[in-house]
């Protein structure tokens, strides 16, 4: 806005006085000054200290910054106390750091600065050190858990385990037995760093019982003990009767097979496909007679179309199929 003079004359005072009051108001906020831009930095963090360090992993922290424009912290490291070997590693919101597989034989270093918003960094007031000394084997895998497979082209074994959460993880054993063992005894079956595992090394019978047990091991060599053993074995595929593949069946068919001698439930389906489309599914608690009969109550089936079924063997306990049928095709009609 352009300042103007104001020339007062008669009786013109009162509105020319207002008048020169708003321009006057108008040249004051002319007369603010940019401050440009922030280049104070913040102060340097105070109070880095080591909480623990060993096994791989080195944790510290420090006292958070007050500074309104805060925002983070950038971490420095070393492998000597000498000021000009320090490297920038991380950046962290934090007033913590946790820095894993480290070696178990070096001392590092470690310094902290302060970033505000606009880009200025603080110096480092404090260094500490530590070394992560490998003292601990890490611990077992919580669960195991063991399931047969069998679908007449491969007998195998599916294993999964909980995750075990240690810094210098370097991966987990497998261990097989055809009895309860220990890992003494035992042969060792794989070193893997995942925590699924299948085992297709079998014999192409049912009915052997397999036992497994896993442990966790850290980069140093040292393992944890042995989980809970985990075991199953190759079950029989359950031999179907009715509806016969390629052969008719109504819009809420009868569904019968032959009973199976290591069977404790069996998984019914029915697809659109000889693999995929699942349509309806039901759990079927294994009886006492020779042949058992279970009608599809899923929605209505239509007439004319081609529907697939299976029936699977449960094993244990968690509902997954086990021997596996193959897939019957049949027409649905009147």
């Amino acid at each position: 806005m352009q300042c103007i003079s104001i020339n007062i004359t008669g009786g013109r005072f009162f509105l020319l006085l207002l008048v020169a009051l708003m321009a006057a108001t108008a040249c004051e906020r002319e007369r603010i000054v940019d401050p440009g831009p922030d280049t104070t930095a913040p102060l340097p963090p105070t109070g880095l200290l080591i909480d623990n360090a060993h096994d791989g992993f080195i944790l510290f922290s420090w006292l958070r910054n007050t500074e309104i424009d805060l925002h983070g912290y950038i971490i420095y490291r070393a492998e000597e106390a000498d000021s000009t070997v320090f490297v920038a590693i991380d950046t962290t919101a934090e007033q913590y750091y946790f820095d894993t597989q480290r070696s178990y034989d070096t001392t590092y270093f470690y310094r902290i600065t302060a970033i505000d918003r606009s880009g200025n960094e603080s110096s480092a007031r404090e260094t500490v050190s530590a070394r992560a000394d490998n003292r601990y084997p890490p611990d077992a895998p919580a669960v195991l858990h063991v399931n047969g497979f069998n679908d007449g082209a491969q007998q195998l074994f599916r294993l999964s385990w909980s995750l075990v959460d240690e810094a210098d993880l370097a991966g987990y054993r497998v261990y097989k037995s055809v009895a309860p063992f220990d890992a003494a005894s035992s042969s060792l079956h794989l070193t893997d760093s995942e925590t699924a595992f299948i085992d297709d090394h079998v014999a192409a019978q049912t009915g052997q019982r397999f036992f497994y047990a896993v442990t966790a091991v850290d980069r140093a060599g040292l393992e944890s003990p042995l989980t809970p053993l985990g075991s199953d074995f190759i079950a029989q595929r359950p031999i179907q009767l009715s509806p016969a593949d390629n052969g008719t069946g109504q819009s809420y068919p009868l569904l019968r097979w032959l009973r199976s001698s290591d069977a404790a439930a069996y998984l019914l389906t029915v697809s659109l496909s000889e693999h995929t489309g699942d349509l309806w599914s039901a759990i079927i608690r294994q009886g006492e007679q020779d042949t058992l009969t279970f009608r599809y109550k899923g929605a209505a089936l239509n007439i004319g179309n081609t529907y697939y079924w299976r029936v699977s063997s449960i094993t244990k306990a968690g509902n997954k199929p086990n021997g596996v049928s193959e897939a019957w095709r049949f027409q649905v009609q009147n």
